[in-house]
């Protein structure tokens, strides 16, 4: 089974404008991915036979979580930070020195595929390179699959466990699979600016996807389909996207998502997303001007928000290709 090393974080096109493929795999071939603690990715990996526009299925066989462990300390947001608490791990449960105890969820936070190199996109990678002399030290094009969410990247969804998939359409022939920010637990907004954040080594394989409708990111867990939304203010420049647009964008994909699997309309799909929609956050970093103590008044478009709208495979048609 090919391993790619965490290692190859430090060496592999490290602080460029673009990179290479880090090396191959065949489609429905299981390999593994490590992970460093935090978010610079491992990657990107080229998946033979696919070219741009191909629907991907990423599917996570398994999550091998590394010490050290230690609890985020603060909340919401930055407000009232303070150092991380060292946590013991046994049996499967994250052990606080005061005798609490929180059961492990591993969960990948940033499944990522390479965004097409359009002008827009480099110019956010750029930004990242470092100062002048040093731009081997920024982040570059690791940055581009890491900050802007949108399509790509960066879900910081609590569901994408070992058993899961991720359904994505690769933008670039060969996708460039990318994988980072795993955590021992997230909880939902990732309030804290953080979860409990850990080195790992995860076991995935890709194969085509089958049978769902894919432009935002759908994320398959056994029992749930759920369509991935985030703003797009890094890649789309200034907007005035709030909190609220995010939402109904992720509505408004799910209708789309309901209509294509019954093969019908938006309007026979959209009553049962009315009534079954779960809103859950993954990310509300961007609602960070709603919390400042100067009347908790929003003074700018928000940035760095996520959602899930979530609706159980029960309800919904069996596919053709099933």
């Amino acid at each position: 089974m090919q391993v790619f090393a965490r290692s190859l974080i430090e060496t592999h096109c490290a602080g460029v404008e673009w990179p290479d493929f880090l090396g191959s795999v065949e489609r429905s071939e299981s390999f593994v991915i490590e992970t460093e603690r935090f978010n610079r990715v491992n990657g990107p990996i080229a998946i033979e036979g696919v070219r741009a526009g191909d629907r991907l299925a990423v599917h996570i066989e398994s999550i091998e979580i590394l010490p050290p462990f230690e609890s985020p300390n603060g909340g919401p947001f930055f407000e009232g930070m303070g150092d991380t608490i060292p946590l013991v791990y046994r049996d499967g449960h994250f052990c606080y020195p005061n005798g609490m105890t929180l059961p492990a969820k591993p969960s990948v936070g940033n499944v990522a595929i390479l965004p097409a190199p359009v002008e827009q996109v480099l110019t956010l990678s750029r930004r990242d390179l470092g100062p002048p002399g040093q731009e081997h030290r920024g982040w570059g094009w690791r940055g581009v699959v890491n900050d802007p969410r949108g399509k790509h990247c960066h879900q910081d969804c609590q569901y994408l466990q070992a058993g899961s998939a991720i359904h994505m359409k690769a933008q670039v022939d060969g996708a460039g699979l990318c994988l980072a920010d795993v955590h021992g637990y997230i909880g939902q907004g990732e309030m804290a600016f953080a979860g409990i954040e850990v080195a790992a080594r995860v076991q995935v394989r890709v194969e085509r996807s089958e049978g769902w409708y894919v432009d935002w990111p759908l994320i398959e867990t056994q029992d749930e389909i759920m369509v991935f939304c985030s703003d797009t203010n890094l890649l789309a420049g200034s907007t005035d996207q709030q909190y609220v647009d995010v939402v109904r964008g992720a509505y408004q994909e799910m209708r789309k998502v309901v209509a294509h699997r019954m093969d019908g309309s938006i309007g026979e799909a959209n009553p049962i997303v009315a009534a079954a929609l779960d809103v859950r956050n993954c990310a509300l970093y961007g609602l960070g001007n709603f919390v400042q103590k100067d009347g908790k008044q929003p003074h700018q478009p928000d940035r760095d928000i996520a959602v899930v709208g979530a609706l159980p495979k029960s309800v919904l048609p069996k596919s053709k290709s099933e």
